[in-house]
């Protein structure tokens, strides 16, 4: 079975450990009980999804609140990568925030191509015409080109503008059928596992869909993401931030639509814990968001 060795690992932390890792009010030495378990795990290649979350907290390093590890982005990139290429959409889009924070401009345009082109030809096709998450995705990934190009015209040494197409079709001669596989294995809910913080024995029944937040001024995009405790009755336990852009008070802006979720309750006595992600943007980045590789 895939990732049965994964979830055997996830068997072997303490119960809530992600939880304790990403909560700065949990007791110290839970938190670093956690933080020596998921670096072991970390190295673990076939289940990325533990370097993920340690990879997580090298990009932030001080701006995450409570963080426990500085930040180190040659760290955060060889930890966050896999997790991409594992099928995780998500975290290529991680990849093109953080780069493009440290100005490291042809990285950023890289990730920041790959992930549009997932997104257009898969999720994009998956979503609601009329819907608000439609909308704000869009909205954001216009956002998120956007502020690549800028980057991109302002790296000195200047880029020839042939690299973007080269590192484009680079990376998906190397890459793109597996990963576009992996994918559509997980948009189909296949090889989903709680240790990917998939949701174990529960999911998400309602995500309030019309769930909408104000633009935040002078903040074109943001995105934010959280693991939730969710116990046995489908009630919500802890919620903890793990990732945001492009500061943590964002987050709590975007927290106001966790309120409409709603999950699945289970058998047993023990609670699970699954990650919830979300991004806003500006109508003006939705009104950019199909300009990309010229």
């Amino acid at each position: 079975m895939p990732g049965a060795g994964c979830e055997a690992a996830y068997a072997t932390l303490p119960q809530g450990a992600i939880l304790d890792l990403l909560d700065p009010a949990a007791p110290a030495d839970r938190r670093q009980a956690a933080l020596a378990a998921y670096q072991q795990l970390a190295t673990m290649r076939e289940c990325p999804e533990f370097g993920y979350t340690v990879g997580q907290l090298y990009r932030h390093g001080e701006y995450l609140p409570g963080n426990l590890l500085p930040q180190d982005i040659d760290k955060a990139r060889a930890l966050i990568l896999p997790m991409a290429e594992s099928g995780h959409l998500g975290a290529y889009a991680d990849l093109a925030e953080m780069e493009m924070r440290h100005a490291n401009a042809r990285d950023a345009m890289k990730w920041t191509q790959v992930y549009l082109h997932y997104v257009e030809k898969l999720l994009i096709p998956a979503l609601d015409d009329a819907s608000d998450t439609r909308f704000q995705r869009s909205a954001y990934n216009g956002n998120l080109l956007a502020r690549t190009e800028l980057i991109w015209r302002y790296a000195r040494p200047s880029l020839p503008r042939k690299l973007v197409r080269e590192d484009f079709n680079a990376y998906l001669d190397q890459h793109g059928k597996q990963v576009e596989q992996r994918m559509r294995e997980r948009q189909a809910g296949r090889n989903l596992r709680a240790s990917a913080q998939d949701g174990g024995p529960t999911h998400v029944t309602s995500n309030n869909d019309s769930c909408a937040v104000n633009a935040i001024d002078r903040i074109g995009a943001a995105s934010a993401a959280w693991i939730i405790e969710v116990l046995p009755s489908g009630t919500v336990g802890r919620v903890v931030l793990e990732n945001f852009v492009p500061k943590p008070g964002v987050a709590d802006t975007l927290a106001t639509c966790l309120a409409g979720y709603r999950f699945a309750p289970f058998e047993g006595t023990s609670p699970a814990t699954i990650r919830i992600s979300m991004v806003m943007g500006s109508s003006e980045g939705a009104a950019i968001s199909r300009k990309r590789r010229k």
